[in-house]
């Protein structure tokens, strides 16, 4: 499956996965701008629609108009005061999209500084939604014209890679500048140290959820007992680490059973689970309800 947004508009949909994942183009520059309204798009609204993925950062940024969406079951509301940006693997789900005035930017991971990366990774939060006053409004508007006309104009001249590639640091660093001040506003009352390790652990949590199971597995790989990073994590987020790894495995769990035809059994197998039995457990204690009748109430 291939869908084409247009020659400056490098985005793919591949069906390579029970949930449909939009990816780069293999001959994009590992960045795709939209500017809104986007008559194209509006082609493709019912597949924009559906439950989808994308293997690569997406920012949302709104000059007028609202976008309703949901992100791994969280309903996030865009305008023009704030700022989205959404993770890789993450599931999208637009609810309205009205006619709107604005930028869509997805970039690729390997694209932007690993330590901004990293930042952006450990953030204590699934949803990264930005408040903007106007001087940043004003910030981000000039700074996305500047990367469109880069991308799209005088593609052979010396540099132009290089010319987009740094604009495109810019506005992250920007993003992540933002990110961190609106963070610390959250979490003044917190250790520096405390924070560094549950940031750490929750990045470890998210690349490897569907292999490491056990808190042992993470407190190994921080240098830290278990019961050290037990009682970190629990402190700054008022959770232990066992909850933290069940709510993830829970959530891929509910983007299967609702964005998927897979049966109950193929689902726990995908998630490393030997015992089908025990993985229906698990959902149950964990959300109240078998994972067949979740399904049932959600699709």
């Amino acid at each position: 499956m291939h869908t084409d947004f247009g020659d400056n508009h490098p985005l793919r949909s591949v069906a390579k996965d029970p949930i449909l994942v939009y990816q780069m183009d293999e001959h994009s520059e590992g960045i795709a701008l939209f500017k809104l309204p986007l008559p194209m798009l509006q082609q493709y609204q019912d597949e924009l629609a559906h439950p989808h993925r994308h293997d690569h950062y997406t920012c949302f940024f709104l000059e007028e108009g609202t976008i309703t969406t949901c992100i791994d079951f969280q309903p996030v509301t865009i305008n023009k005061t704030s700022f989205l940006l959404s993770y890789p693997g993450q599931i999208h789900q637009v609810g309205s999209a009205p006619p709107c005035k604005g930028w869509i930017l997805g970039f690729d991971a390997k694209l932007i500084d690993e330590t901004v990366r990293n930042l952006l990774e450990q953030s204590l939060s699934s949803v990264t939604l930005l408040t903007l006053d106007e001087r940043e409004q004003e910030w981000f508007r000039n700074m996305l014209i500047l990367i469109d006309e880069s991308l799209h104009k005088n593609k052979t001249v010396i540099f132009h890679h290089k010319l987009v590639q740094t604009l495109l640091n810019g506005f992250i660093y920007r993003v992540a500048a933002i990110f961190q001040v609106q963070l610390n506003d959250r979490i003044r009352d917190y250790s520096s140290r405390n924070l560094e390790m549950t940031r750490k652990f929750r990045q470890l949590l998210n690349q490897q959820v569907l292999i490491c199971k056990q808190p042992s597995s993470y407190a190994q790989q921080l240098n830290v007992s278990t019961s050290h990073l037990n009682d970190t994590v629990k402190s700054v987020t008022g959770f232990s680490v066992t909850y933290h790894i069940q709510q993830s495995i829970l959530t891929e769990a509910q983007r299967l059973l609702v964005y998927t035809d897979l049966s109950v059994q193929e689902i726990s197998t995908r998630l490393g689970f030997e015992d089908p039995k025990y993985f229906i457990r698990l959902f149950g204690k964990g959300k109240g309800l078998s994972p067949a009748k979740f399904r049932k109430n959600n699709t």
